[in-house]
């Protein structure tokens, strides 16, 4: 089975919702974030990633790492995903429209998070997460 290594942004607003993105194609909605290069670290690559993808200059902001998780990629057959996850609250909520490869960008909330189908990194590691309150 393949691997990939990707580095996402759990980004979260002043109201507690959670961006997630879709990418075109794609049934499912997950993290913006993306594949780290050959020679990137993940800060680097995150902030690239969401440059690309929502024209957002991450640079100077916060992280905090959340954690990595591995699981089944849903875009990819026959490839696990190993996702390491950077927490990022911003101060306003940012309309952001869909760059590059993506088709939809969404704010989730708390209580409307099952209408959407979520990548499985999502669903089993970050969902829980922010639904835990603690952030």
């Amino acid at each position: 089975m393949h691997k990939i290594v990707i580095c996402s942004a759990m980004m979260i607003d002043p109201d507690g919702d959670l961006l997630m993105v879709r990418k075109k194609g794609s049934y499912y909605f997950q993290l913006p974030g993306g594949k780290i290069a050959v020679g990137e670290d993940d800060v680097t690559a995150l902030f690239r990633e969401l440059q690309e993808e929502l024209e957002f200059d991450a640079s100077g902001m916060p992280l905090q790492f959340i954690g990595q998780h591995l699981t089944q990629a849903v875009n990819e057959v026959a490839t696990q995903v190993e996702g390491h996850i950077y927490l990022i609250k911003l101060d306003a909520k940012f309309i952001f429209l869909p760059r590059a490869e993506l088709e939809e960008v969404q704010w989730i909330k708390k209580d409307n998070w099952q209408n959407y189908q979520l990548a499985h990194l999502a669903a089993e590691f970050v969902v829980p997460k922010w639904l835990s309150g603690d952030f």
